[in-house]
Formats: C-alpha cells, sequence, structure tokens
C-alpha cells in the first residue's frame, strides 16, 4: 500500500488521467448493456471492467498494474542467484538441492524457468510472485513439488538481441550445473517471455544441450516480422494494449537492434517446420481477444506441421497474459486454466 501510495503521489497528474480515462470507459460499458440490452456481447462486464483498468494503466501510469520496481520483497519469498546473470529463486525459503534427484524425483518435483513479459523493455523477474506462489499451491495439491526460477534479463532498453536469450541460457545452464534433471525441468514465459522461452529451446538444439520435459507459452508475442499490423491490428479494439499498432513496431526496434524480423534467430514463426521438431512439447494459451492471438495461432500451426506435441489453448473473449489469473479474470477461468497448467506439467515430466 505505501509503495502504491507513493507511486500516485509522484504522478499526481498521470493518476488522474489514468482515473478519469478508466472510470469514463467502465461507464461507457456500463451504458450500453442498459441503452442496448439486446446487442450481442464478446466479452463479460467484467472483462471489459479489466481492460478499460488495464488499457488506462498502460497509457498513463504502468507501472502501477504490479507496483514496480518490487520493493521490500523478503529472501523467503525470492532469493537472489547467479552469477553474470541474475535470477530469483521462488519462494527464496528452499534450495535447488531438494529437487536435484534425477529419475527417482521426476514424477514429483520440477523447476520452473520463468521469463516475464512486457515487450523486451518493461517488467521485472519478481513482478508475478504472487502468481508463482498461486502456481505452487495448485500444483502441491496436484502431488507436484514446484519451484520456480525467473530470470532478470536485460531489457532491450540497455542491450539488444541475442544479450536477453543468452542470460536465460546462463539460468537453464544454472539448474543443470545444480544437479537438475533436464526431464524436471520446464520452461514458461507470457508474451515477449514466451518468445524468449522458444527461443532459449531453439538455442540448446544448437549447442546440444538437452530440451526441458516441456514449456508453457501464455500469450506468445512472436512475430517480429510485423505481417499482422499492415494497415493496423483491430485487435487493439478488444485487448488493453490499445497502444499496439505504435508501441509493437518501437519495442521489437529496440530488442532487434540491426536484424531484421524475420529472421529465423529472433522469430521463430519463420523457422521450418523441420527446425522445430527438436523442441519440447508445447502448451500454447492465449485469449480470444488480445493483440498476439494470431501469432499462438500460427505457432500452434507451426508445430502441428512439424509433428511436435502441443496444444493450443484460447479462451473467449480473454484478454492478452489471461492465463496468468489476475484478480480481475473470472474464478471459474482461473481455476479452468491452472488445471490445465498443472496437469500440463505432470504430463511432461512423467513423460519425459
Amino acid at each position: 500500500m505505501v509503495h502504491l501510495i507513493s507511486l500516485i503521489v509522484r504522478q499526481p497528474i498521470k493518476f488522474f488521467f489514468f482515473s478519469y480515462t478508466f472510470l469514463a470507459e467502465a461507464t461507457i460499458s456500463l451504458l450500453k448493456r442498459v441503452l442496448v440490452p439486446h446487442f450481442p456481447r464478446y466479452q463479460s462486464l467484467r472483462t471489459e471492467f479489466q481492460r478499460a483498468y488495464l488499457a488506462s494503466a498502460s497509457i498513463y501510469l504502468p507501472d502501477i498494474v504490479h507496483r514496480l520496481p518490487v520493493q521490500n520483497c523478503p529472501e523467503s519469498k525470492a532469493r537472489e542467484v547467479g552469477k553474470g546473470w541474475t535470477g530469483y529463486l521462488v519462494p527464496g525459503s528452499r534450495d535447488l538441492a531438494e529437487f536435484a534427484g534425477g529419475v527417482a524425483a521426476a514424477d514429483r518435483k520440477a523447476v520452473v524457468l520463468y521469463v516475464h513479459g512486457g515487450g523486451y523493455a518493461r517488467g521485472e523477474a519478481r513482478q508475478y510472485l504472487r502468481y508463482y506462489e498461486r502456481w505452487i499451491r495448485e500444483a502441491a495439491k496436484a502431488g507436484l513439488d514446484l519451484i520456480f526460477l525467473t530470470v532478470e534479463y536485460t531489457l532491450s532498453t540497455e542491450a539488444t538481441h541475442p544479450r536477453q536469450r543468452d542470460e536465460c541460457l546462463a539460468a537453464y545452464r544454472y539448474l543443470l550445473d545444480e544437479g537438475i534433471s533436464p526431464m524436471q525441468i520446464l520452461l514458461m514465459g507470457d508474451s515477449a517471455g514466451a518468445a524468449l522461452s522458444i527461443m532459449l529451446g531453439l538455442e540448446l538444439d544448437r549447442l546440444g544441450l538437452p530440451q526441458p520435459s516441456g514449456t508453457v507459452l501464455i500469450s506468445p508475442w512472436l512475430d517480429c516480422s510485423l505481417r499482422q499490423y499492415e494497415g493496423g491490428s483491430p485487435l487493439v479494439a478488444t485487448d488493453y494494449v490499445v497502444t499496439a499498432n505504435q508501441s509493437v513496431p518501437m519495442m521489437y526496434k529496440m530488442f532487434l537492434g540491426d536484424l531484421p524480423g524475420d529472421s529465423p534467430d529472433v522469430n521463430p514463426l519463420f523457422r521450418p517446420a523441420e527446425g522445430i521438431k527438436c523442441l519440447s512439447p508445447q502448451l500454447i494459451l492465449v485469449g480470444g481477444a488480445e493483440f498476439a492471438m494470431q501469432d499462438g495461432r500460427d505457432w500452434s500451426y507451426l508445430c502441428r506441421e512439424a509433428g511436435l506435441r502441443h496444444e493450443m489453448v484460447v479462451e473467449w473473449g480473454q484478454l492478452h497474459i489471461f492465463a496468468m489469473g489476475s484478480r480481475w479474470i473470472e474464478p471459474q477461468v482461473r481455476r479452468r486454466t491452472d488445471k490445465k497448467i498443472i496437469s500440463w506439467m505432470l504430463a511432461c515430466i512423467k513423460s519425459a
């Protein structure tokens, strides 16, 4: 609460516009239901309120959503690790030695290497702490002992590709060096972090390193060729990333440096199907209303062409990274999605 108040106090004008825009958009959603009650609705009122809140925040106060920068996080919740790269173990009260058991522990203990999103230019490794903790609790109910290693990769405001991928690679090597079997490792990421998870898997194959047991992709943001933005993306009208038509090209430019957007090194959608067969099984979760929906669909099509084990879940009317399961999400959607994620993890480590 103290951090939230400090964010507001430091930027009172932006907070005013954020509040005004949110309330105005929410009011419009309500009025539509009152004035044209029989007009077909694609999204629930709750989802429209969520969109109004997140869209307003993305324009005026993006740090308010996850209270960034993360402060006063006790080591027991997230403990820093890494040399030459930075990551956090969640919970910090546990040690990786508990998970180093090879075949003996492979069907009941797993380490999730998590890569956060934010268009490569924003975000922090600990911003999703409460989501990691929820997944750990849900996994425990299913008999799976989870720990997360989340990577604090260098943002594109400081360095271009391949710095981000290479830091994720360093984190993966760290797990192997700590005695964690690849069959116990799961890759997971949201948005740009999902793209980095795929890039990491492809780099592991190039280096002859073992693949993890499985991968979970939340709203993967993959196609830096910008094909979907020729003439503008209409999905900005249903998602909260309302500035995508302007911000996406800028974010990709910072990340790519001198590389073209259709380079297979950064854009897995431009790899031949034969070139992705090496990857671990892919769970792809996208919202039906999100700006990156086609990226997820295109990746699913490529996986199918490659004969790569995968599953695509499109949740009706949901927004970008809905599968994180924020408090805005309908409880039944959160429960269903969490169940899918945990069951996928279990199936992957048991079949590895």
